[in-house]
């Protein structure tokens, strides 16, 4: 019964801060600007310590480690199973982000000349001179060799 009355009290005192806080925010800092981001961090710094506290009070950490080395197994095996999309999908925010490549760009990719037709998150489309298309993950973009013709935009 002790640890419910200590949490409380615990809880009280946390709100407290929080008020103390917000009202000295708005009476003596009222002209200075950027000030509620103060507020805002004494707040967040209160609530991580309360939860940390009532966490081990009640020994609920055990419970929030197992869960955090479950979720970590698991997102372990999903990046492995999804390496590649992974890897082109990197590549593709690259692309998406950076001037390298546009689309109408004319490129040059394992002896095929094509215009760059679509930029996807995994892959890139392009025509081929011969009116085929080619699809190309877009990690090529960052393990080979490709030829840009820049200035040789088709209209």
């Amino acid at each position: 019964m002790s640890q419910i009355v200590f949490a409380v009290i615990s809880i009280v005192i946390t709100i407290s801060i929080m008020l103390i806080a917000k009202y000295i925010d708005r009476v003596k800092f009222k002209g200075l600007t950027g000030s509620h981001k103060i507020v805002v961090v004494v707040s967040m710094l209160a609530i991580v310590a309360e939860l940390v506290y009532l966490s081990t009070s009640f020994g609920l950490l055990e419970y929030v480690f197992e869960i955090i080395a479950s979720i970590g197994v698991g997102l372990v095996v999903l990046g492995i199973t999804f390496q590649n999309k992974l890897k082109n999908a990197a590549a593709g925010l690259s692309i998406f982000l950076g001037p390298r490549v546009n689309l109408g760009d004319i490129i040059e990719i394992d002896n095929k000349v094509g215009v760059i037709k679509e930029i996807h998150l995994t892959k890139t489309i392009i025509e081929l001179n011969d009116g085929n298309e080619m699809w190309i993950p877009n990690v090529k973009f960052d393990e080979e060799i490709i030829i840009t013709h820049k200035g040789n935009k088709q209209g």
